[in-house]
């Protein structure tokens, strides 16, 4: 990454943090109950591992060490924090359409979006010339198939949803639409289909 960018998901991404990693991925991760999990993987050469250590750490703020891993020529950190409520973070819409919504609904349905910003302030010229060329990946999780996404570069899989956005994209917003069955509901429909069969089955 060779671009200056600044995001709702983290603090302001120090400019040398993304000109020296080879990879900067994020990842949203949304339970059932609108809580989830925020995670920050950066990657780069072994000599920096110090200055990239560093710098995401200030990236993340109050975010946990899971784990730094290094070899001869290669670091690779991750670092990860659990959010209550997800829709509480800056520029986040993430909601459960659940009975209270959809009674009658025999799925549940959540929505996830975000603001991504990209901030070029300290970016020089020949930054500038070169950020079509450089992105950061995104990568969200939601608590059901995935129904719908956008942008509609987006690759899905089952309840996985992942972006590549470029880095001159000034300001983009992602979201996406999951639906999971309410076996909770089904059962209890099921239930009463039974009982029901087998009181009128008694007056035949």
């Amino acid at each position: 990454m060779r671009a200056g960018l600044r995001t709702s998901l983290l603090a302001a991404i120090p400019f040398m943090l993304l000109f020296s990693a080879d990879r900067v991925h994020m990842t949203t991760q949304m339970y059932r109950d609108a809580s989830g999990m925020r995670r920050l993987v950066t990657s780069g050469d072994s000599s920096l591992a110090r200055q990239l250590t560093q710098w995401t750490r200030e990236t993340s703020p109050g975010y946990q060490q899971d784990r730094i891993h290094s070899t001869s020529n290669r670091v690779i950190m991750s670092r990860s924090q659990q959010v209550a409520n997800l829709a509480s973070i800056p520029d986040v819409d993430a909601r459960v359409l659940d009975i209270v919504q959809y009674p009658l609904s025999l799925k549940t349905k959540y929505f996830f979006s975000e603001r991504v910003a990209v901030d070029f302030t300290y970016g020089s010229d020949k930054e500038l010339v070169s950020a079509p060329l450089t992105h950061l990946d995104y990568t969200l999780v939601l608590p059901g198939r995935i129904t719908s996404a956008s942008p509609a570069n987006a690759r899905k899989s089952g309840n996985t949803c992942q972006w590549t956005l470029a880095a001159d994209m000034s300001n983009v917003e992602i979201s996406a639409t999951a639906e999971a069955w309410r076996w909770d509901l089904i059962a209890v429909l099921l239930y009463l289909g039974v009982y029901f069969a087998y009181r009128l089955a008694g007056f035949v």
